[in-house]
């Protein structure tokens, strides 16, 4: 089999025209991460894409995006993971605009330890474990089925005074102060999951929820939401004594109203296991659509 090689390349609103002409689906996953400055975007033609590689430098995750199941066979062939998966580019990356990298990014340039491929869809899963396998001792992929949600915009003005409606002075943005809490108590945390949650604590969008302690007399961290690298809303969260009294939604209509002044041009979008009811509910409630069920795989020589 001849490997077909990707190209590094500088992503911008032409490509994802192109992008959307050529039958890529999803493509509000592709366009979002762009204005956070923290991703590298690699493909097999710049003037015909069939597969598209992101690389996220804060959370060190990759994303694919195929129209063609061969050619992405093809490629994955061709990458030599015992290496780094960004070694063969370590030339052409432009270090100085990228915005945010995490301790991790460098290790992308050796044969890293672990390596996560999120959002994965479905139809691709076994094609990427086949060439994983080559490289890593463990590969799991048993995290649950996720279905991606997306919110269709038809009139802006009217989702942003729903959800208003939903907001009381207590909702607040998550602060770089509340990073080990949060780091804490998020299912997925890892030995440099800190360095995730604090960029994310840091952004404009997140949010929490906050009540007063009668003991401590403190306001207390009783439910959060925020933002992932890739721009996706996620983490949703609420202490087991405080569920089932409207936080979460408070919290959700926060986190999309900022989403939708900050980036008014994309669509806010997450994933949810598809056995979480609860969460689900509350998301389809906000106005939240289904599109795709994908899976997280994450190998490991440890």
């Amino acid at each position: 089999m001849n490997s077909i090689k990707l190209q590094l390349f500088k992503q911008d609103e032409s490509f994802n025209t192109l992008l959307e002409s050529r039958g890529f689906k999803q493509i509000f996953r592709i366009e979002n991460p762009l204005e956070l400055g923290n991703v590298l975007s690699f493909t097999d033609s710049i003037k015909e894409p069939n597969v598209l590689f992101l690389f996220d430098t804060v959370s060190c995750d990759i994303s694919i995006f195929t129209i063609n199941l061969e050619i992405l066979d093809e490629i994955l062939d061709g990458i030599d993971f015992s290496i780094g998966f960004l070694t063969p580019y370590k030339d052409q990356i432009d270090y100085q605009n990228i915005k945010y990298r995490t301790p991790s990014f460098d290790t992308y340039f050796k044969h890293s330890e672990t390596l996560t491929f999120k959002a994965v869809p479905l139809n691709i899963e076994e094609i990427i474990l086949k060439h994983l396998k080559k490289y890593y001792t463990t590969l799991r992929n048993n995290f649950g089925i996720f279905d991606s949600f997306y919110l269709p915009i038809d009139n802006k003005e009217e989702i942003i005074k729903k959800l208003n409606e939903n907001i009381d002075e207590n909702v607040k943005s998550l602060t770089v102060e509340d990073s080990e809490y949060v780091n804490n108590n998020w299912p997925y945390r890892s030995d440099e999951s800190i360095h995730f949650i604090k960029w994310a604590c840091s952004q404009e969008v997140s949010a929490s929820y906050r009540i007063k302690n009668e003991e401590t007399g403190e306001n207390e961290l009783v439910s959060w939401i925020l933002m992932y690298p890739d721009a996706s809303i996620g983490s949703l969260f609420s202490d087991t004594k405080y569920r089932g009294k409207g936080f979460a939604r408070k919290v959700s209509s926060l986190i999309i109203l900022k989403k939708l002044q900050s980036q008014p041009n994309q669509l806010p979008y997450l994933f949810i296991k598809t056995d979480n009811v609860p969460s689900q509910s509350l998301m389809r409630s906000l106005g939240f659509k289904t599109d795709t069920q994908v899976k997280w795989i994450v190998c490991s020589n440890k």
